[in-house]
């Protein structure tokens, strides 16, 4: 009974307008406080979505700078095989001949006909004036360390498709 009198004591109260405003604004101060949560709750999807996106930029340009390097290791090891390989080029490694002993050497084994490391060279694209060639081509060697094959009709043309496809060029008229 006790408890009965109490509740309708506080029920009952007459509330003064003081206590009208107040709770006034604690509605508007739960308005205000839900409305800042969502917006940071949005600054936060959408800044996290766009440094998100910045990693997967960056992982997406670290693979494919992988690949990049993965195909020239492998072009690189390609290139330099020595001797003949199934559809591919013959290439040598070189290097000059030009001190007096070795050049003595190098005769010595070629004039008895036996296998030697030797081999001499002369540059004949023509009939006289190959000096140029000859400096080029020895140049070359003191550069890269290789000679190869001039390639075959489908390897320079699958060369020149390829060429036309990175570089957007016609073939050249020869």
């Amino acid at each position: 009974m006790i408890t009965t009198l109490v509740t309708a004591a506080v029920v009952t109260a007459p509330h003064s307008d003081w206590w009208a405003t107040l709770v006034a604004w604690g509605n508007i101060g739960s308005l205000l406080g839900g409305l800042a949560a969502i917006v940071l709750a949005v600054a936060a999807i959408i800044g996290g979505s766009a440094g998100l996106g910045d990693w997967r930029t960056k992982q997406r340009e670290q693979a494919e700078l992988a690949r990049r390097e993965a195909e020239n290791f492998r072009l690189d090891r390609l290139r330099v095989l020595n001797g003949w390989t199934p559809n591919g080029v013959e290439v040598y490694g070189v290097t000059l001949v030009t001190s007096p002993y070795e050049l003595a050497q190098a005769r010595d084994q070629l004039a008895e006909g036996g296998p030697t490391d030797y081999v001499v060279l002369r540059v004949s694209e023509r009939t006289y004036g190959n000096e140029n060639r000859a400096h080029n081509l020895r140049q070359m060697i003191e550069r890269s360390g290789f000679v190869a094959r001039a390639p075959e009709r489908g390897e320079y043309a699958a060369l020149e498709l390829g060429r036309q496809a990175l570089l957007g060029t016609a073939p050249e008229a020869v």
